[in-house]
């Protein structure tokens, strides 16, 4: 893939990561635009693009792949406009963690569906922002496509830009995608919340405790820290698929909760069973 021309459109983390990992190949000129200048600059200053555009749609006619890299609700918005603007042979992808939203606002006018395909990196930091940026965030990491990457398709030239920056994509229908991490990604980001807002309600001295607690709840607590614009966005547009994943886990904790109240021997099952599918899942 050499002298293909990218333009990004949000300039934090993701979009800046992207940036600067393009940098590295140097065989891409990389545009960019955020909404906050501040940031734009930031991320020129950093490298993680050569030219900043006036606004998003102000797209060159010979880009050939657009990037979306902003929250979910406002890719809904902004994602058919960009694939409105977008020179005709250009692709368009929106890397949100939550596809159907915006696949559904892309779809409202069907000539738009053969231009844009769904991509989300599953590569992060509870860390936003371009200062948090860096090259290598994706290198290895798995990329979810919205649709098979069939020769010509815009899927394909999705999946050829993440190849290069080294990461892995594979295809996962989007009503599949937003059920599945549901699961992985929003329930555990509920529970770490659940976890700090229950220390923050029993006292000073949890607190105290806490503040000099060892590796077990920092890593619990880790993804607290995330920010609560984009959580907001992320969990209420995926409420109808993360509210029955929190249901099977309330579900869980309560059969926990009981098995500890009655000293009931079945809790060394229940921890047995969780310990050797933590060991499948995390290795």
């Amino acid at each position: 893939m050499t002298d293909r021309t990218i333009a990004i459109c949000g300039l934090g983390l993701i979009g800046g990561s992207l940036g600067l990992a393009l940098r590295d190949l140097g065989s891409h000129l990389v545009l960019g635009f955020d909404s906050d200048p501040e940031t734009a600059r930031s991320a020129r200053d950093r490298g993680a693009v050569e030219v900043l555009l006036p606004e998003a749609t102000a797209l060159p006619p010979d880009a050939d792949l657009v990037v979306c890299a902003i929250p979910p609700r406002a890719a809904a918005a902004l994602v058919p406009t960009l694939v409105d603007a977008a020179p005709g042979g250009a692709a368009v992808t929106d890397l949100s963690s939550v596809m159907l939203p915006v696949l559904t606002a892309v779809l409202e006018e069907p000539s738009r569906a053969g231009r844009f395909v769904g991509s989300h990196p599953l590569a992060g930091s509870e860390r936003g922002g371009i200062a948090s940026a860096r090259g290598d965030l994706f290198r290895d990491a798995p990329v979810l496509l919205g649709a098979p990457p069939d020769p010509g398709s815009a899927a394909a030239r999705v999946a050829a830009l993440w190849t290069s920056v080294g990461a892995r994509p594979t295809v996962l229908a989007p009503a599949l995608h937003d059920a599945l991490v549901a699961l992985t990604s929003h329930v555990p980001q509920v529970t770490s919340t659940a976890l700090v807002r229950t220390l923050r309600r029993t006292g000073t001295l949890t607190g105290t405790l806490a503040r000099g607690a060892g590796p077990g709840l920092r890593d619990m607590a880790r993804l607290a820290g995330s920010p609560p614009d984009l959580w907001y966005d992320i969990l209420t547009l995926n409420a109808d698929k993360v509210v029955p994943a929190l249901e099977l886990l309330e579900r869980e904790v309560r059969g926990l909760r009981h098995a500890i109240e009655r000293k009931d021997p079945t809790l060394r099952s229940l921890l047995e069973e969780a310990r050797a599918f933590q060991r499948e899942i995390v290795r």
